[in-house]
């Protein structure tokens, strides 16, 4: 008789509830007997409010896993991940235009084509615009020209053009390190960049070791260099390769015996 006197503390928000009176099954109208009961309002020793904020919460913490292990698994790796950021590049004036290219992005208006040597941070620019588009919830797609055949090549033709037809409408597209592709990758290439160009999909990002006059100078169709030239902001980036500047003797004064 006293039971619904009874009145809990949630242990998170200190609210005091009392027990709830859950009514008996029916049975043809009547109550079965021993179903109808009191019992207390909270789960776990939380208040129903507190609870479905816990849920919330958990949910959200899931879904920042998920995303974050999806976005490793488009930059290729935790180092990427890890190191290609907006952040943690570092500008200078021979990458200053890029730089501001990159963060001003739009892949509903900009493509971009990045050419310069090896270690200037082409790469870690298109990774970083990559990053913050799919943290923006649009669709990317990371790809090294020189595997483009990969992704499309042993297949049937129903099958390649599906795998065209999923490059072309990605809503950002990084094609990293283009000049040393194939006869039949360059093939690929340009259906691609028809297809963005016809479609007037922006949100195209490629970086190359090399300016498009020098692609147009290779003994190869100069088909791609020209489309480039009429789709594409080309910012070239000069600069030192960190990656060797990390093992020059002046950069690091402690490390001369392993500057030969």
């Amino acid at each position: 008789m006293t039971a619904f006197l009874k009145i809990d503390e949630c242990r998170i928000c200190r609210r005091s509830l009392p027990w709830e009176w859950v009514p008996a099954v029916l049975l043809n109208g009547k109550p079965l007997a021993g179903t109808g009961v009191w019992r207390s309002q909270l789960i776990d020793r939380r208040c129903p409010a507190c609870q479905a904020a816990s849920e919330r919460e958990h949910e959200k913490q899931m879904n920042a896993l998920q995303c974050r292990k999806e976005l490793v698994y488009l930059l290729g790796g935790e180092k990427p991940y890890r190191e290609f950021t907006f952040e943690r590049y570092q500008v200078e004036p021979g990458n200053q235009l890029a730089y501001e290219r990159s963060k001003n992005f739009s892949p509903a208006c900009d493509n971009l084509c990045f050419w310069g040597p090896c270690g200037v941070g082409k790469t870690h620019l298109a990774y970083a615009v990559a990053r913050r588009c799919f943290g923006e919830s649009l669709s990317v797609t990371i790809v090294l020209a020189g595997q483009l055949s990969r992704k499309v090549r042993m297949k049937d033709p129903e099958q390649e053009q599906t795998a065209v037809d999923d490059l072309v409408g990605a809503d950002v597209l990084v094609l990293d390190d283009l000049g040393t592709e194939t006869a039949y990758a360059r093939q690929i290439l340009q259906e691609i960049l028809d297809g963005r160009n016809f479609r007037e999909r922006a949100g195209l990002v490629i970086t190359s070791k090399y300016s498009l006059d020098e692609l147009a100078a290779k003994p190869v169709d100069d088909a791609i260099p020209s489309r480039l030239a009429g789709m594409c902001q080309v910012v070239e980036i000069k600069g030192v390769d960190r990656r060797l500047a990390r093992f020059s003797p002046l950069a690091n004064p402690d490390r001369q015996g392993f500057a030969g």
